[in-house]
């Protein structure tokens, strides 16, 4: 079963089993014709497409959070009551500056956070051992750059504190964390594995974990080639295109697999 090979990826890193878990929640959207604006705001339909996406392609672990910019949603939304999802999420996409940085304890009241949670829930009875489920978090530096505070780190580090509060209690399997911060921050790897989900960080210009593979998410299945033997996660640095193409894509995955195989 996926899970299973999952768990054994995380709890060894040595290579001698290999988990694939790219990021895709807006590919898993397209996928389903979901509109974006759905796909933020329905944990039926998020849940739905991602089961869907896990199914055809056989992804070791399904993600949640696009890559990211959920997180940052959030931010906004417990600055501004109210703001729905969608507005949320084009505040970011533009890149917007949150001017007003909400306290870190009330993150989690935002809708875009509680859509993510919803959807975990109703996945985790359905895929079962067929897959796990994966966070996405922006590291601190990227959370901050993503508000527009890059002089905003210290706050950053808080709120990801409370957003792997929020999230831990469900019990995913790992957190996956973007951006390019190469040490990760203590206290947050203590609270994450105090929940039993390992963070791993995905780092888009290089790897900052041994191990860890990270393709290009735009192109995943033309940059999905021989992985050292050594690799026990691939994933992608952004979320797989949506319009990638999905025969492709199921490829690239099957042949990481049977290379893998073959060379073992």
């Amino acid at each position: 079963m996926s899970r299973v090979r999952l768990r054994a990826a995380l709890e060894s890193r040595d290579g001698s089993a290999l988990a694939i878990a790219p990021l895709i929640e807006r590919h898993a959207g397209a996928l389903e014709q979901i509109a974006p604006a759905t796909l933020l705001s329905d944990a039926e339909a998020l849940a739905r497409a991602l089961r869907n996406a896990q199914a055809l392609y056989g992804c070791d672990a399904v993600t949640i959070g696009a890559a990211g910019e959920r997180a940052a949603a959030a931010c906004w939304e417990a600055a501004r009551p109210g703001l729905v999802p969608a507005a949320s999420a084009a505040a970011v996409a533009r890149g917007e500056p949150l001017d007003d940085l909400p306290a870190p304890a009330g993150i989690g009241g935002g809708a875009s956070l509680a859509v993510a949670r919803d959807a975990m829930a109703r996945l985790r009875p359905v895929l079962g051992d067929r897959a796990g489920i994966a966070i996405v978090l922006p590291d601190a530096p990227r959370l901050a750059a993503l508000l527009g505070r890059e002089a905003s780190g210290d706050w950053a580090s808080a709120t990801l504190l409370e957003i792997v509060r929020l999230f831990g209690p469900e019990e995913p399997d790992l957190f996956l964390l973007t951006g390019n911060e190469h040490t990760l921050a203590r206290p947050l790897a203590s609270l994450a594995d105090f929940f039993g989900a390992p963070i791993v960080h995905v780092c888009a210009e290089e790897s900052c974990q041994a191990g860890v593979a990270v393709l290009q998410g735009d192109d995943f299945a033309g940059s999905a080639a021989d992985l050292p033997g050594t690799t026990w996660l691939a994933t992608s640095s952004t979320e797989l295109d949506v319009d990638s193409d999905p025969k492709a894509t199921r490829e690239a995955i099957a042949n990481m697999r049977r290379r893998r195989t073959i060379a073992g």
